[in-house]
Formats: structure tokens, C-alpha cells, sequence
């Protein structure tokens, strides 16, 4: 088991996943200070583009994976359709930012040595 599971088991089955196990979640506690900071004349920083948007939400019967589909080089978009959801097996998704080259001929190898493993022993990948 990994220290993951192990906590999993030990969860009372009504409390949140990311509240039982300490992972926080999405919450307004900063929300109340920014406006006394504002009404000080203190700036809100600057929001700042940083490229890839990634994100992945657990809830009771799955996941939810999502991401923006431009590819850019510096200041330029080069692709406004590029996959950022790659497929590795059916139960198991990577998502990739950063050289999407690099992260496609990665996931395509890692797929193909499961799908190997999959005819060979007759069983698909695990997943926790």
C-alpha cells in the first residue's frame, strides 16, 4: 500500500477526500484581507500569463481532467487546437505542458509498453 491508500482506509466515508486527508481544497479565506488591502491603497499584484492551463478535479466516482488547447512559442501562438490530454491506457491519462513534442512521443511510448504488458499477461494497468 502506498501512504496514500493507507490513509484512504482510514477515512470516515462521509468526510470530503480533500478535507480527510488535509489537501485543502478551493476556499475564500484571502478574499476578506484583499479588500481591506485595497481600501488601504495597497495594489493587487499583477495577474502575469504564464502559459499551459492544467487542471484535475477527484470527485466520488472519477476524475476530471482539463486543459487549454494553444501551443505558443514565446509571445507567439503556433497551434490553437494542440492536445493536451493524452491517452495512455483506458483507465489512465496524462495531461502535458511544455514541449508538447517531447510530451507526446513520451506518452505514446509509456502507452505502447502497457498496451505490451497488457497482451502479455492478460491484465490492463492498475490505478489507485
Amino acid at each position: 500500500f502506498s501512504s496514500l491508500s493507507r490513509r484512504k482506509a482510514m477515512l470516515p466515508s462521509s468526510a470530503p477526500l480533500h478535507e480527510a486527508l488535509g489537501l485543502g481544497g478551493f476556499n475564500f479565506d484571502n478574499t476578506r484581507r484583499n479588500q481591506v488591502l485595497g481600501a488601504q491603497g495597497v495594489a493587487a499584484p499583477r495577474v502575469k500569463k504564464t502559459g499551459t492551463t492544467i487542471v484535475g478535479v477527484v470527485y466520488k466516482d472519477g476524475v476530471v481532467l482539463g486543459a487549454d488547447t494553444r501551443a505558443t512559442e514565446g509571445e507567439t501562438v503556433c497551434d490553437k487546437n494542440c492536445e493536451k490530454i493524452h491517452y495512455i491506457a483506458d483507465n489512465i491519462w496524462c495531461c502535458g505542458a511544455g514541449t508538447s513534442a517531447d510530451t507526446e512521443a513520451t506518452t505514446q511510448l509509456v502507452s505502447s509498453q502497457i498496451e505490451l504488458h497488457r497482451l502479455a499477461t492478460g491484465k490492463g494497468p492498475r490505478t489507485i
